[in-house]
Parts: structure tokens; sequence; C-alpha cells
């Protein structure tokens, strides 16, 4: 069923998201439902600049489908800096069969989901990048429960997860299982603050 999946009350998330410490865009999510389907569209767009200038845009359009709680198919467009990439993949007998601008097609396998942070499940299985169109494992390590700072000014209790092997990076989630924070880093520290007006 779709209401066993942690979709957010209002049917929407998002996220102001810093580069070192300054705002360089934004990320959000849009639920729909429809019965036992959901779609969840997802929308990042984020431009670093140096002096003023714009030195690095991105940004990411997928949608992934559901049925009854199960992953049925995502399909993403991401503009990398200048480099267009593509990524598809759909549900199939096998597994689901994943197509990428950068890989040759392959059956990935029936435990996949898509990386996209707000289901915590998909780290017990295998995770979809939405850029590369590689799949792999996650090592996911709990880290405890900390304060997070919300891009209002407040603050947010979430547990801490580290995520280790093909991924590095921190993701958390409040106790209603809802998507609160990330952090990473390339070529600088980025890190999600929560939208909560």
């Amino acid at each position: 069923m779709a209401d066993t999946l942690p979709v957010p009350p209002g049917g929407k998330i998002g996220f102001r998201v810093l580069r070192n410490g300054t705002p360089i865009g934004e990320h959000h999510l849009t639920f729909t439902q429809n019965g036992d389907d959901l779609a969840v569209a997802i929308s990042i767009a984020l431009l670093v600049k140096f002096a003023g200038i714009p030195v690095f845009r991105y940004a990411l359009n997928a949608t992934e489908r559901w049925s009854g709680g199960v992953f049925q198919s995502l399909e993403s467009q991401v503009n990398d800096n200048g480099t267009q990439l593509m990524v598809h993949a759909e549900k199939t007998a096998a597994g689901y069969a994943v197509q990428g601008t950068k890989v040759a097609p392959y059956t990935a396998p029936a435990n996949t989901m898509p990386l996209t942070y707000w289901n915590e499940a998909l780290f017990k299985g295998t995770i979809l990048n939405l850029q590369t169109a590689h799949s792999y494992p996650a090592i996911v390590t709990p880290a405890g429960w900390n304060s997070l700072p919300t891009a209002e000014g407040g603050h947010i209790v979430a547990q801490r997860f580290n995520v280790t092997g093909k991924l590095h990076l921190s993701v958390w989630y409040d106790q209603n299982n809802q998507w609160s924070g990330l952090e990473f880093h390339v070529s600088g520290d980025e890190r999600y603050e929560k939208i909560t007006t």
C-alpha cells in the first residue's frame, strides 16, 4: 500500500542547500498519491558563484513511481555544469532494467531503490544513482541523534546515519522517519537545511 511509505504530511519536502556555509540553491520533492500509486517528483537547482561570477550549475529533474509500496520506475535528467545525463529504470521480472548515458543497459537487483533519500528503507538494499545510473549496496552506520538547524533558523531532532562504501555522506531522519538533513563533500562541504514553513 502507498500509505506504508513515509510520505510527508502535505506531500512536500524541501531543503536549502549550502556549500561551505553559503546558500547555493534548493532541493524539492513533491508527492502525488492516487490510490495505491505514488509519484515522487524531484527537482534540484544549484548555482555556485565565485566573486559574483557563476562557476558551476547543477540541475536535476526526476520522477519515481511506486505501486502498492513497491518501486516501479524512475526517469531522471541531469545538467551537471553543461553535461547532460539521463537515467531510466523500470521494474521487470528479473529486477530493474536500467539505462543511462554513461552505462551499458543492465539489470539491477530486485531490492533496488533510487537514491532520493526520502525513504530510509533504500539503505537496506541496492541503491540506484540518479546521475550515473550505477547501482551498489551501501554500508550504513547509525551515529546517534542530533539537533539540526532548519532553513528558517529553528531546529529538528533527528538520527544520523553515516553511509560509506561507494557513497560517503551523512543523512538524518526524524522520529517519524521523515528525511531531515544531508551532508556530503564534493569539492566543498554541502549541507542540507530543511524548509519547515
